[in-house]
């Protein structure tokens, strides 16, 4: 059943979300504007623990590459077979309301570490794939503390495997900022069997040096995860898993008989044939290869919790699974007109519409986060980093200095269901356009010299009627927070 049917119902009752979370299926009209619905209470076996001590509690932030709001099964409605992800929903928090601070992969992934807007950092795009980039290790960042060195000071061991993008140079590496090991593409795509990025370098490193690993992009950072958990079961961890999937090239784990990127080659294409930046399949076949690098994905989050509970480590570690922006529903007009699927929502990737930023997201903590809990609050990937720090009683920086965080931390909501203050939250992407969000009402700017839209999330989750006309009050005080809002960002 498609997720436009699943999420346009209008169904009421908590019983209806236990039935829901517990066949994998969900509709989500009645839950934008809630709180947590916290129905452990209805099944007494997954109460939350008092007796354990939430002291160094490993983490895990697992975040996809692209992964639209109707991309995964169950839950989400989309076509996809995802038991996995299905049984951690179910043994956590499902939000029907998160988003990515970024419709693009750099953004999101800079606010993610740092827990402050982007703009902050200069990165407000994808960041150029050329090895100049020095992103988040540029003159102007050189102050900003990542998650893994806040975590690293607490005594962490820290690791990322997979997708770093946040700057090619050598400034940039990840064990420059925090991670005591790195194994992955610096960039913000590659090859997944030959590991060529889209200029024609190789890119797979070990900490700092080249060191190629033969093998599926997503299984292979599976593996490397899965061996850091090993390695340091005995240790509080920190373990970024940053996907490539479902990213181009659109690759399935069973297509590396077919072309693959070759050294030295360009591969910036956005059509078809042997120099596409895209897929090594045609247009029609894109769809089905999206559906198995999802399921792909799938079976890594499995394999990560299966090794979680072979060491014995599963009620003390804190999972938080989300994607770095939504997903293309096309590219590139009508060359490749069908990929992913954003559900009920209106746009895509690099817009400033719901389907650019709204992303699954799912936090897991037995014992800790009630299972079967399904939250409604307006959340963003920058309020995991004030979570962590609240957790583990790190101290936040000064609210009025270079490191202030922006976002707000969401442990009251997790462990007790309880929901967040009001707030204004805010997305820029370049040329695609600005949006602003309070409460139901969402302000959007579709682009440069476009006129303002208004929009009513309640009652309206795909953004499909208009009505800046009727509440000009709202679009001038939303112009207004956005005007502040841009002046703040713009000092560095």
């Amino acid at each position: 059943m498609k997720s436009e049917t699943l999420i346009s119902r209008n169904v009421n009752g908590i019983n209806f979300y236990k039935s829901s979370l517990l066949t994998g299926v969900l509709g989500t009209t009645t839950l934008l504007v809630s709180g947590a619905v916290n129905i452990s209470n209805l099944d007494p076996s997954s109460q939350k623990e008092t007796g354990m001590s939430r002291s160094k509690p490993n983490i895990i932030v697992i975040m996809a590459d692209d992964l639209g709001y109707g991309d995964l099964g169950g839950y989400y409605g989309g076509q996809a077979n995802t038991p996995n992800l299905n049984r951690l929903a179910q043994e956590g928090m499902l939000f029907t309301d998160f988003h990515s601070n970024g419709p693009m992969c750099s953004p999101t992934r800079a606010a993610l570490l740092t827990g402050r807007y982007q703009q902050r950092l200069g990165i407000e795009s994808a960041l150029p794939t050329d090895w100049d980039s020095r992103g988040i290790g540029s003159d102007e960042n050189k102050n900003e503390i990542t998650m893994a060195q806040y975590l690293s000071e607490a005594g962490y061991v820290t690791g990322i495997f997979g997708k770093w993008h946040l700057g090619k140079h050598q400034s940039g590496n990840p064990v420059f900022h925090g991670f005591d090991e790195f194994r992955g593409l610096t960039c913000g795509c590659s090859d997944y069997f030959s590991k060529i990025d889209r200029n024609g370098y190789r890119d797979w490193w070990h900490n700092d040096k080249p060191d190629f690993q033969k093998g599926y992009i997503t299984e292979i950072i599976t593996d490397n995860s899965i061996n850091f958990i090993t390695a340091n079961k005995n240790k509080p961890f920190f373990l970024y898993v940053a996907h490539l999937a479902i990213h181009f090239p659109w690759q399935g784990p069973e297509d590396g008989n077919l072309e693959t990127r070759g050294e030295g080659e360009d591969f910036t294409s956005n059509y078809p044939g042997s120099q596409s930046k895209l897929s090594p399949h045609p247009p029609e076949k894109v769809p089905s290869t999206v559906i198995e690098m999802i399921e792909t994905l799938d079976k890594s989050v499995g394999r990560i919790m299966e090794s979680l509970k072979d060491q014995e480590l599963d009620r003390n570690t804190l999972v938080f699974f989300t994607s770095d922006n939504g997903g293309y529903l096309n590219y590139n007009g009508d060359v490749w007109p069908d990929v992913g699927s954003n559900g009920p929502l209106r746009g895509q990737k690099a817009q400033v519409y719901e389907g650019g930023h709204r992303v699954p997201a799912i936090a897991w903590w037995p014992g800790h986060i009630p299972a079967l809990s399904v939250s409604g609050q307006t959340v963003m990937t920058f309020d995991l980093l004030p979570t962590f720090l609240e957790l583990l009683e790190i101290k936040f920086p000064s609210p009025c200095g270079p490191n202030a965080i922006d976002g707000v931390s969401i442990l009251p909501l997790l462990l007790e269901g309880e929901s967040l203050a009001p707030r204004t939250l805010f997305w820029r992407m370049w040329d695609s356009g600005t949006a602003v969000r309070r409460g139901r009402w969402k302000l959007v700017i579709p682009g440069k010299d476009r006129k303002p839209e208004l929009y009513d999330l309640e009652k309206d989750i795909g953004e499909s009627n208009d009505l800046a006309f009727q509440y000009p009050k709202i679009i001038s005080e939303l112009e207004a927070e956005l005007d502040n809002w841009e002046k703040d960002v713009k000092k560095r």
